[in-house]
């Protein structure tokens, strides 16, 4: 019965064991989120480089010059779209 009682828990050195375990595949896999993070934004900058270009080309195709600025291609405050805004791109974008 006395070496019953003994066992009922795990050791320190058990424990230190499973946490330097647990850090070490920390470690490992914090830089690989990071990384897959990165190419994330820079997927959605190139997408974001691709609907300005696109915009740009129907600008162009419109009003027979390219847009100055984004606001020129983003939506109109108030009224019918036009040069100062022909709102061929998102508001947010």
């Amino acid at each position: 019965m006395r070496n019953d009682d003994r066992r009922r828990g795990f050791s320190l050195i058990e424990l230190l064991i499973v946490i330097a375990i647990i850090l070490i595949i920390a470690a490992i896999a914090v830089p690989k989120l990071d990384k897959a993070r990165m190419h994330t934004q820079e997927m959605a900058a190139i997408q974001q480089i691709r609907t300005i270009h696109t915009a740009q080309t129907q600008y162009y195709s419109q009003f027979g010059r390219y847009a100055k600025t984004l606001e020129e291609l983003g939506p109109p405050a108030s009224g019918a779209p036009g040069p100062a805004a022909a709102d061929l791109i998102p508001g947010d974008l």
